[in-house]
């Protein structure tokens, strides 16, 4: 422990039930980690040690707790944000809808006590459709308080700018270096005089977003070229740490990011030294089990659990109430997601399992023809666990809006170009997008005490702040995707002469997508070639008989068998 201590959270994405049947060591809940934070500030206190426990978005979307509700999150989010947190950030996913924005901002206007220490000072609602409503602040700009020991800490929440997609739920985000010339951070903030200063935000420390973070912390340093600077940051679901921000002499300052779907409890601490000497800091992001968080309190394990059931009661509760414990079937094997390299011929991938199996199973109408079918890597979210298939392991496998189908007959020729145009048009790779570490090759596995996972050397951080290298390796989190769009070929399409029509079938918002792309290469097209009339505009229609959110439960229900012995037969037995 340390004179001031952070446990960081972020994209839990309503995975507060822990990693069901998961065999990498993330079994921990939300009870388990406010748990460890209880124990850890019983055992600070007497010593003058602070423990400050920060959220910093995207609560909602990845688990039935949220998706089975509607809005999406209104119960599980009222829960999450009335846990023991000293500061909360949203997140895009609690912004780009309008239901959910709505509800979010009605929740904490209803309960100020949460407003308190939910911080989004650059981002502000206003109910769309309602003539002369006027844009509200969101949550609160800033918190200042102080600790039980007495240190006074003034925090700020800020939100990256996704205006794009947040418009139409009445949700308006300012840039966020626009906040050092509000009033209320001039005469607020900058007078506040702490001892720590503390920035939260859904906003990554990745080398687009850092300007940002730069601007607050230059604007703090000066005023207060000394006062410690601690940022916490989210969105892009990776382990990082930075430290130094401004490339400051001495480092009195540490930004770190936390993971994901509660797989990290992000851990930084901190000696108060002199203002002229560097912070004494440390940093560790540790892999959420309940053995490793009794492990680090040295609490007897039956009273750390008792703690924890107590505060997992309501979760379970609302669990209950949806349903999510409602037996769907079984399946024999683990299908990962991103724990591992992709591999297109592997049959236990839960993305494999998805195009190859389950879709052909259940979706095509009775006498469809061979099929293309185009898929992006973001609708699937999760894995599937070996035993019970239960409700709750469908939203945390396809958390988005279940959608329809789409598909439009089009010449083979055109439909086998559709992938590479789409591919053109994005063009960024997968790892500028934050959605996934740099493909390189396996990471060796670390096995200690406190910790298990892959291990990887902090970024460069551009050469304009230090590494964390110094503060030793900290465990990554491993993220393999397949490529951003995939088409699958059905059985029968390798039959199909090019000139000949094929269904390219695609989910519902990337017909948004291809749909622009056909029409392209439609106009490009060769009738002469193909020796038949020039084709006209595509039309699409809606296909097949199950919706995207349900072709892994409906095909596990449908194939799981209990035989006359009284044994089950699970789906892909």
């Amino acid at each position: 422990m340390h004179d001031v201590n952070f446990i960081h959270t972020s994209d839990i994405h309503s995975w507060y039930l822990g990693h069901r049947g998961d065999k990498t060591n993330w079994d921990a809940n939300i009870g388990d980690v406010v748990t460890f934070v209880e124990y850890l500030r019983d055992i600070g206190a007497p010593r003058g040690q602070d423990v400050i426990f920060i959220d910093t978005g995207d609560q909602t979307h990845g688990g039935g707790l949220s998706d089975a509700d509607r809005p999406e999150g209104a119960q599980a989010l009222l829960l999450h944000t009335s846990l023991p947190y000293d500061v909360l950030s949203p997140g895009n996913h609690e912004l780009e809808k309008e239901p959910v924005a709505r509800h979010l901002f009605e929740m904490l206007e209803a309960h100020p006590e949460i407003k308190e220490k939910y911080l989004a000072a650059n981002v502000f609602y206003k109910p769309p459709n309602e003539p002369g409503a006027e844009r509200r602040q969101l949550g609160s700009t800033h918190r200042i308080w102080t600790t039980g020991s007495g240190r006074k800490i003034t925090a700020i929440g800020v939100m990256f700018e996704n205006e794009k997609k947040t418009k139409e739920a009445g949700v308006y985000i300012e840039k966020v270096e626009s906040i050092v010339d509000q009033k209320w951070f001039t005469e607020k903030v900058l007078t506040s005089d702490p001892d720590v200063f503390v920035l939260v935000g859904h906003m990554s420390l990745s080398a687009e977003e850092r300007p940002k973070w730069r601007s607050i912390h230059q604007a703090i340093r000066n005023r207060y070229p000394h006062t410690p600077v601690f940022i916490f940051a989210g969105h892009t679901h990776v382990r990082e740490c930075l430290m130094g921000m401004n490339h400051e002499n001495p480092v009195r300052s540490l930004g770190i990011e936390s993971g994901r779907y509660l797989e990290t409890v992000g851990w930084v601490g901190a000696n108060m030294t002199a203002p002229t000497q560097p912070l004494e800091l440390s940093r560790i992001h540790i892999d959420a089990s309940r053995e490793t968080l009794i492990g680090l309190t040295g609490a007897d394990a039956s009273v750390f659990s008792q703690s924890s059931d107590n505060v997992m009661r309501p979760f379970h509760e609302l669990a209950r109430r949806f349903g999510l414990n409602q037996y769907i079937g079984c399946l024999k094997n683990d299908y990962p997601w991103d724990a591992k390299t992709y591999d297109e011929n592997d049959p236990l991938h839960s993305y494999n399992l998805y195009r190859n199996v389950a879709f052909p199973d259940v979706v095509p109408p009775k006498g469809a023809g061979p099929y293309m079918l185009l898929l992006n890597n973001g609708f699937i979210r999760g894995p599937l666990y070996s035993g019970a298939f239960r409700l709750n392991d469908k939203f945390v496998n396809l958390p988005y809006d279940s959608q329809a189908f789409w598909s439009t007959r089009i010449p083979k020729m055109v439909a086998k170009k559709v992938l590479a145009e789409l591919n053109k048009e994005s063009s960024r790779s997968l790892h500028s997008e934050g959605s996934v570490l740099s493909a390189g090759g396996q990471r060796p596995m670390v096995q200690g005490r406190y910790m298990r996972g892959l291990i990887e050397k902090d970024g460069k951080g551009g050469n304009e702040e230090e590494t964390c290298e110094a503060l030793g390796d900290s465990p990554r989190l491993p993220q393999y995707w397949p490529d951003k769009y995939g088409v699958t070929d059905s059985k029968g399409v390798d039959k199909v002469e090019d000139c000949e029509d094929v269904d390219f079938v695609t989910l519902e918002f990337l017909k948004k997508r291809a749909a622009p792309v056909i029409e392209k290469l439609m106009k490009e097209f060769s009738s002469e070639q193909c020796k038949r009339p020039t084709p006209g505009a595509p039309l699409w229609q809606t296909y097949g008989n199950a919706f995207s959110g349900d072709v892994i439960k409906e095909w596990v229900q449908k194939h799981t068998v209990v035989k006359d012995d009284g044994t089950t037969k699970c789906a892909d037995e």
